[in-house]
């Protein structure tokens, strides 16, 4: 499932309720998000998790942005030296963000893994 929020889509009160209490992203990526566009999967087996992440890049050699990938602690050494990465955050809720190229890379990593 594909959705997309923000302003002039849908209610523009959930984008912002769901995004209050992000970190600051403008330090970290460069800019403010205005929209979100969420790849909802249901993943269950190891191909399934390399098939989302391959078409949340493929959303995003369309649309551009950044991807926020959520993580676990483990993950979060993995992740920071891969291509396209460009920063990561330790907590409350580890993440990467980064392009498409890091989705890809990370996707070809052994044990691939999104968080449900």
């Amino acid at each position: 499932m594909v959705s997309v929020m923000g302003p002039g889509i849908g209610d523009e009160s959930v984008f912002e309720a769901e995004h209050a209490d992000e970190v600051d992203q403008e330090s970290l990526i460069g800019f403010t998000p205005t929209h979100a566009v969420n790849a909802v999967a249901f993943c269950n087996r190891p191909v399934d998790h390399v098939v989302a992440a391959l078409l949340s890049a493929a959303v995003m050699d369309v649309v551009g942005g950044v991807v926020n990938a959520e993580l676990r602690e483990d993950q979060v050494p993995l992740v920071a030296g891969l291509p396209g990465v460009i920063a990561t955050t330790t907590g409350p809720w580890p993440a990467a963000y980064g392009s498409a190229e890091f989705l890809r890379a990370w996707a070809q990593q052994p044990g691939f893994r999104l968080l449900k």
